[in-house]
């Protein structure tokens, strides 16, 4: 597509296809509206990537799709409790534990700088690549993964758990100084 007006329309125009589609697959309308918002974004940042004006629909309703199976994974993930958490019976002290830990978590986080936090939430909860991240954040790949593993560090250690960086391969005696 060459004009911007052009594409806009084309989105406006498949609007109620895209949002039948969604709704076909999620089965909330609400949710439905959400991912075909996050499709429309996603498909404006690519629109360069459009060749054939004609084809627009189709193009459309793949994003759609990918879009709504990426936020019913996301949900299927945060509803499903781990074996551990479905327990009936929890002893007092664990719980007092885990909301400890959590509050501690909550405090690093907010700690971080903004765009870390929001290079963690783009990651996390909206599953983007390090690649559309970068674009978002202004930012190279390598740096994205840089953030991430050095947030995956101090939110480790802020819950007091050991943050190594480095992965062993066997015993140090074998190793070669020149490996990491």
């Amino acid at each position: 597509m060459t004009d911007d007006s052009e594409f806009a329309t084309g989105l406006a125009r498949c609007r109620p296809a895209m949002l039948v589609i969604a709704q076909g697959i999620i089965r909330d309308r609400d949710d439905a509206e959400d991912a075909v918002q996050s499709a429309y974004l996603r498909a404006w940042h690519k629109r360069a990537q459009l060749g054939d004006p004609g084809a627009i629909k189709y193009w459309l309703a793949t994003t759609v799709r990918r879009e709504c199976y990426a936020l019913l994974r996301a949900k299927k993930k945060w509803t499903e409790a781990p074996e551990e958490f479905r327990r009936t019976a929890c002893d007092p002290a664990e719980v007092v534990t885990a909301g400890e830990a959590l509050n501690r978590l909550r405090r690093a986080f907010s700690r971080l700088p903004r765009t870390d936090q929001l290079v963690w939430y783009l990651k996390v909860h909206r599953h983007f690549r390090h690649r559309e991240i970068a674009t978002i954040v202004h930012s190279s790949e390598g740096a994205v993964g840089a953030r991430l593993h050095r947030m995956r560090i101090a939110l480790r250690e802020a819950l007091g758990e050991p943050a190594t960086t480095a992965r062993r391969r066997g015993p140090a005696s074998t190793r070669s100084p020149w490996s990491s």
